[in-house]
């Protein structure tokens, strides 16, 4: 006759193959399954969740079954019947408050497009929770925070630079100065296009597409001029200076129709900015002006200008209007 432990046994492992079974076709079949649906019938936010989901899904079943199999077997030790319930409890409610934190971190990403901002809500909401079930299965905190607290002092004074550029990061977040996208140019010289403002640094891209690392304390003080604040447009300028006796506004007219039919062939300028002239001293040769238009883009700025310098030279010199060269007039008195 078969012994009834061995059975036992025998259902627990059983019961432990079914489940996990039934958990890993249901990631592989059933889960995106039921996301194409989702995604049809127009439900995305209900989709993402799932796609999130799928990564805990094979773990959840894993820890349900293991638990299963531990119910059936015949294990008659009470502590660690208790210890295991226990157990269970706080691995299983950790896993969902770590599933909870990566849904909420990709739904506030739209509104906190920096990871540093996503990372803060995630790890907010982790610590919160773990705070909750570890309460809530009777494990004592004070022991814990008092610990935490002497180890927290220690670990602050060895990662002192690091600290600061995490409070750096969060302060450049809250501020608002500058964002994902914008142009900037630091008092030090660097300046490019913000790609990225993480836990320790900010990624900085540049035209000649390199990327600058800043670390958060130094780009909180420095004294930031941004160029493209919240997607504004860009001012570019010409300077160029015609003969004495030229007639000014003949030139105004010719500089700015020059500058236009630049304008509408680029893509990247801005069409409905009216380019302006403005004369801007008596030099000994000429008299000198500076053509004033905008771009979309910091990108675009150096070539739109470069082309509009080309076509008001070719202008200039199709109406005959005279860029002259450097020159001074020597009177000598004959004794």
């Amino acid at each position: 006759m078969i012994p009834s432990n061995f059975m036992l046994w025998l259902k627990s492992i059983i019961s432990f193959a079914l489940i996990f079974s039934v958990g890993f076709l249901f990631k592989k079949y059933f889960a995106k399954l039921i996301q194409n649906i989702f995604a049809k019938v127009g439900l995305v936010l209900l989709g993402k969740v799932l796609a999130i989901s799928s990564s805990y899904i094979s773990f959840w079943f894993f820890l349900i079954a293991l638990y299963a199999a531990f119910l059936i077997a015949p294990v008659n030790n009470t502590s660690a019947v208790a210890v295991i319930h226990k157990l269970f409890y706080v691995v299983f409610a950790f896993s969902i408050v770590v599933f909870v934190a990566s849904v909420l971190s990709k739904v506030f990403r739209k509104s906190v497009p920096e990871k540093i901002g996503a990372n803060i809500i995630k790890f907010s909401v982790i610590f919160v929770g773990l705070i909750l079930i570890l309460n809530q299965a009777g494990i004592k905190l004070t022991p814990i925070l008092t610990a935490l607290g002497i180890g927290s002092l220690a670990v602050a004074l060895a990662l002192q630079d690091t600290l600061a550029n995490f409070f750096a990061g969060i302060n450049i977040l809250l501020s608002k100065q500058i964002a994902k996208g914008d142009y900037i140019k630091l008092d030090s010289g660097q300046e490019g296009t913000i790609i990225e403002v993480n836990w320790r640094v900010t990624l900085m891209k540049t035209i000649s597409n390199t990327v600058i690392s800043v670390p958060n304390s130094k780009l909180s003080s420095a004294i930031v001029t941004s160029f493209q604040f919240r997607k504004a447009e860009i001012s570019a300028s010409v300077n160029c200076g015609v003969a004495y006796g030229s007639d000014l506004e003949r030139v105004e007219k010719i500089a700015i129709l020059a500058t236009q039919e630049i304008l509408y062939k680029c893509e990247d300028s801005v069409k409905t900015y009216t380019p302006i002239v403005h004369f801007i001293g008596f030099e000994d040769s000429s008299i000198n002006f500076i053509l004033i238009f905008r771009v979309k883009n910091i990108y675009a700025r150096s070539f739109i200008q470069s082309e509009v310098f080309k076509n008001l030279y070719k202008k200039l010199n199709e109406e005959k209007i005279e860029i002259p060269f450097p020159q001074r007039v020597v009177k000598l008195n004959k004794h």
